[in-house]
């Protein structure tokens, strides 16, 4: 399991049958310069499309609860981590990034998701 995990795979024990494992962009941010965030956002757009990422999450506006997040947060999905890779270090991406750098401040991590097991 833990060499399957590592490769985006995971196996549900009651079957043999390996499944892909999503991958996830997860991002905290502030917006410093709408302007330029805004020319980062339809740049990357196509992008992620490209690579098979699309949007689930998205808002300014997330209500607080626990810590000091910041005001942005977004959740990309990938069908797999290497998709995601593929994504985040392709040369059209590294481009792109420099406008989300520049126009905000925060983080963001790069993971594997969840498979539930079948019932």
């Amino acid at each position: 399991m833990a060499l399957a995990t590592s490769v985006g795979l995971a196996q549900d024990a009651s079957t043999t049958a390996a499944r892909t494992v999503p991958g996830y962009l997860i991002a905290n941010f502030t917006i410093r310069d709408a302007a330029m965030f805004q020319k980062y956002r339809d740049a990357v757009r196509p992008i992620t499309l490209k690579y098979k990422g699309k949007a689930v999450v998205f808002n300014a506006n997330a209500r607080k609860v626990e810590g000091n997040p910041q005001t942005v947060t977004a959740v990309i999905q990938f069908p797999s981590l290497a998709d995601l890779e593929s994504f985040y270090f392709s040369p059209e991406y590294t481009e792109v990034k420099k406008l989300r750098l520049a126009s905000t401040e925060g983080s963001l991590v790069l993971t594997e998701g969840v498979v539930p097991p079948q019932e």
